[in-house]
């Protein structure tokens, strides 16, 4: 291996500072040439966690300068002294302290045994230590092994209280946990010898209810069902929560509690959370209580309910337990407002935001703000936040996943709300997409939050991968880029299929990219090739499941695909192989694909044309005789005739779940055979919003099967696209939304659903449209005899290059899906920022419905004023007003591509489609960093308006 300076391998080089302004001081030489000049002395010669720390660092150090390090009682004269656990007073939990105390001592210390331990990792990351997985290190060689003679850094972790893992890794691997200086409890760290090392205390926020409160085995015939929920539609209980209006449920409870505290005394959590249920009682008595709690907007926001019995059990037990904090974890439903309400000071509130977008960063879920947020707000100063995470999807760890991006935003908006607690499930196996890096990037962000995670990424590449980064890099880039190619897109916790984010090209390179990166390392010998062979299995992965679409783009990248089922047997081959140390191969969470049964049936029984998504129609429109509903839809119709369907939701009092509840309260259309194949999709809605803005007025998205390979698997359905559709009060016209380039198949249900952050009076649906992409991305004239009622152009395309010339407007290339976009931006300090613009000449004149593809880099989360559409003319007439505009939103981590709608408009010569960020100054609110305008699409309504058949073929191209 290359040796590597000790600035250059430092991973934490901010922590360091500048080579210049400590050139005065001789460095701490702790090894050079191969021999030692430093000893390691354990201080007071303690035996278990110093010791470790100890050790570890004899080995590494060893490793790194290929001399012979020796741990000590005492210092060795002739030696210069590495001092572990030296005195040391910590002003912060957890804290490490590292410092050259004078020329012949180096002090490796922090608080307690657990803090000196993980303060001998950080010396040997900065030296250039990389722990890449739970059988494998980096560790870099040199002949002359130095610190700076004046280094000194002390550093805590942010989240102090819980930085835990749900993982095989974070559960059975006693030595990698701290090394990534993550927490477990104490059978881990007695079972590793050390148990010193275990975290301070016993956490406890998980489902409580049910299981170890109030269960039947525990009270047998004073058991009473009237203790839990009654469930008003169907008249039965849900034993996962309690009615709190029963004062015999409260006689048993906090009997049951003040036992548990007697018997255990050194307890400090206690959790009072909810069983494994979104249920609420809906009892006359328990209505009534949160009809006192209503938010100023009028909701009933059922959460309420949470705060009541945790806060009733804090205030028991405060004066005779004042150590002991009470959590409660009601998942990451919407919390109250109400000024009346807020959490008792030995109250905790814990968020399990299930429900969000997982391929975007936590911040950017509009329902945080009134969940995990109101939690922080909620809060006492004494019982900071804590968060049950997810970064896995749960029906298969092998497919590739995009999250791995997220996690710096993520970690950055926890610390923004104080949270110092978090809990996450990762990829259970380690042989999972990505795996061992994930957990490491999660481990370093929940240390530091304001890491840069790109630089981490980049760290842990090349120690990881060797020569080989280039293609993982690839890979990652490659998941990226389809993580922001269509805004909307869902990236969910319980999701089989790739269709809906990953094109058949994506798979190919991405297989190509995995199988050179371990062709290469298995050239070398390096020992890094088990990490290869490991990332493989998402390349392949990816492409197995959809061989038959792969095989074209394949030939075209003259990519040589092995048959499917040789790919599927070295998948097998991988798994099996013991000397991957994968320690367990559970590969999902339920039910999925990698089993024998479920491949042979994909590999055997997938239909000739399952690679083929070309649309049968050019457009079909679903009006309101078409669509469908949950038992709150309505057909109604206007004063003008027009149809459309209608759901009112209220804010407080019905009864059922009012949340993505599509029996109760949805409008949609469900796709038949005919309409298999890659679509745009639209829907026509207006909403009765009640507030200024309703950031999620309503949602409109996709649910469908599992198609793998084209054969239909189980009645599965899964979510794969979703957008929040704002609303703003006093804006109750006609309004067309988009989801963008969507495939459809058989029985997939395109929905509107309403939202649950505000009251609104109506949501009304007047079609659903689905248009070839054809007419979206090229220009589609009209046929010539217009028997389809249409002579002049289908479709007008209008591609970045013939846009407006611009200072600071350039045109940019996509270089993974070969198009051309216009990037609005500062290049010019002295020119104007002002918009992107396309100016319609004579020959696209008339009347259209007029949409542009946008892209928005917000500066922050949820920015709903990050840009406007508008339509402006220089006819004086108008007084320069725009003739129309639309609002368009952005969010930081979020900046994918989106379809905006100007509406139906007359356009003449000159009239001028414009993309307009908020300009700078705007009550001082950051401005976008950049926006961009791929195409304007002018899409003839007459065409559209209706269902037609299939188009033309396209001409060949000219020889």
């Amino acid at each position: 291996m290359k040796k590597a300076s000790l600035i250059t391998a430092c991973i934490l080089a901010a922590a360091i500072e500048p080579l210049a302004a400590r050139a005065a001081a001789p460095d701490f030489v702790l090894a050079r040439n191969g021999r030692t000049e430093a000893v390691i002395v354990v201080q007071g010669g303690v035996t278990n966690g110093l010791r470790y720390a100890a050790t570890e660092l004899a080995d590494f150090l060893g490793r790194i300068s290929g001399a012979r390090f020796t741990v000590a009682d005492r210092p060795v004269p002739g030696y210069r002294t590495i001092l572990v656990g030296a005195p040391y007073k910590a002003e912060r939990p957890e804290e490490i302290a590292i410092r050259v105390k004078n020329p012949n001592t180096l002090e490796v210390t922090g608080d307690g045994e657990r803090g000196t331990v993980y303060a001998a990792y950080d010396l040997l990351e900065t030296l250039g230590c990389v722990f890449v997985a739970h059988d494998y290190d980096y560790v870099p060689s040199t002949n002359y092994l130095a610190v700076a003679g004046d280094y000194a850094k002390v550093d805590a972790p942010y989240m102090y209280a819980m930085r835990q893992g749900w993982s095989w890794v974070s559960w059975f691997d006693f030595t990698y946990n701290l090394k990534l200086r993550n927490h477990f409890g104490e059978g881990l760290a007695d079972k590793g010898g050390y148990p010193a090392l275990a975290r301070d205390h016993e956490l406890s926020y998980n489902h409580s209810v049910a299981g170890q409160w109030l269960s039947k085995k525990r009270w047998g015939e004073a058991w009473k069902a009237e203790w839990f929920a009654l469930q008003r539609g169907s008249g039965k209980r849900e034993f996962g929560w309690v009615c709190i209006s029963n004062e015999d449920m409260w006689k048993h409870v906090l009997q049951e509690i003040g036992e548990h505290l007697e018997k255990h005394p050194n307890v400090r959590e206690v959790s009072v959370a909810r069983g494994d249920t979104l249920a609420f009682c809906e009892c006359d008595a328990c209505t009534a209580l949160l009809q006192q709690y209503l938010d100023p907007d009028g909701s009933e926001v059922r959460t309420a309910q949470d705060i009541l019995f945790a806060n009733r059990i804090g205030k028991t037990f405060a004066q005779k337990y004042p150590d002991v904090r009470f959590n409660f974890l009601p998942y990451g439903q919407r919390f109250p407002k109400n000024e009346k309400l807020k959490f008792e000071p030995n109250v905790g509130g814990c968020s399990a935001e299930l429900w969000r977008n997982h391929g975007l960063p936590a911040d950017t879920n509009e329902r945080s703000l009134y969940s995990l947020a109101q939690v922080a707000a909620l809060s006492g100063d004494t019982c900071s936040p804590y968060v049950w995470d997810y970064l896995a999807n749960f029906h298969d760890f092998e497919i590739p996943f995009p999250n791995h991006r997220i996690f710096g935003q993520t970690t950055k908006y926890y610390k923004r709300l104080g949270v110092r607690g978090v809990y996450t499930q990762l990829q259970f196996n380690t042989a999972s997409d990505m795996g061992a890096m994930k957990h490491w990037l999660l481990s370093k962000l929940l240390w530091n939050p304001d890491y840069d995670v790109d630089e981490l990424i980049e760290t842990y590449g090349r120690a990881a991968y060797g020569r080989a980064w280039r293609w993982v890099k690839e890979y990652l880039d490659l998941l990226e880029h389809a993580r922001l190619r269509n805004r909307w897109t869902w990236y969910g916790c319980y999701v089989n299929d790739t269709s809906h984010y990953l094109t058949p090209d994506d798979c190919v390179k991405m297989y190509r990219a995995l199988e050179n990166a371990y062709k290469d390392l298995r050239h070398d010998g390096d020992p890094r090739c088990k990490l290869a062979q490991r990332a493989r299995l998402s390349g392949m992965a990816a492409v197995l499941l959809r061989y038959n679409e792969c095989v074209e783009p394949a030939r075209r990248l003259r990519v040589a695909l092995p048959p499917a089922r040789q790919m599927w047997n070295e998948f097998k081959a991988i798994l099996g192989d013991s000397s991957q140390m994968f320690g367990n191969q559970m590969t999902c969470e339920g039910s999925g694909p990698w089993s024998d049964r479920t491949m042979n049936n994909i590999l055997t029984n997938a239909p000739a044309i399952s690679a083929d998504f070309t649309c049968k129609a050019a457009v079909v429109r679903a009006d309101a005789s078409k669509l469908t509903g949950g038992s709150k839809m309505t057909k109604q119709r206007d004063k003008d005739g027009t149809e459309y369907c209608q759901i009112k939701v209220n804010a407080a009092g019905e009864p059922e779940n009012t949340w993505m509840n599509p029996g109760f309260a949805e409008i949609g259309y469900t796709a038949t055979a005919d309409d298999v194949g890659d679509w745009y999709v639209f829907a026509t809605i207006r909403t009765g919003v009640t507030v200024p803005l309703d950031e999620s007025s309503c949602y409109l998205g996709i649910y469908q099967g599992w198609f793998p390979n084209g054969v239909k698997l189980d009645g599965r359905r899964m979510e794969v696209a979703n957008q929040a559709v704002p609303g703003r009060q006093g804006d109750n016209s006609w309004r067309t939304v988009s989801l963008g380039r969507r495939r459809l198949f058989e029985g997939s249900r395109i929905w509107i659903m309403n939202g649950v952050l505000h009251p609104c009076g109506f949501i009304d649906v007047q079609d659903i449209t689905l248009v070839n992409p054809r007419l979206v991305e090229k220009t589609t004239p009209g046929d010539k005899d217009g028997k389809d009622g249409v002579t002049r152009a289908r479709s007008i395309v209008v591609d970045a290059p013939a846009f407006d010339k611009a200072a600071n407007v350039r045109i940019q290339d996509d270089r993974i899906d070969n198009f051309k976009y216009a990037r609005l931006s500062n290049f010019d300090t002295n020119a104007p920022v002002t918009s992107i613009a396309w100016s319609a000449k004579a020959a696209e004149a008339g009347d259209w419905d007029v949409f542009a593809k946008v892209r928005i880099g917000a500066a922050f989360a949820l920015d709903q004023n990050a840009a406007v559409m508008t339509l402006t003319t220089n006819a004086p007439a108008l007084g320069g007003q725009p003739l129309a505009v639309t609002h368009v939103n952005g969010s930081e981590g979020d900046e994918a591509w989106q379809i905006v709608c100007l509406g139906r408009q007359t356009l003449a010569a000159g009239v001028k489609v414009n993309l307009v960020p908020r300009a700078a100054g705007t009550n001082d609110v950051p401005v976008p960093h950049y926006v961009d305008m791929q195409r304007v699409i002018l899409l003839n309504p007459e065409y559209v308006g209706k269902s037609q058949p299939a188009l033309p073929a396209p001409a060949a191209p000219a020889k």
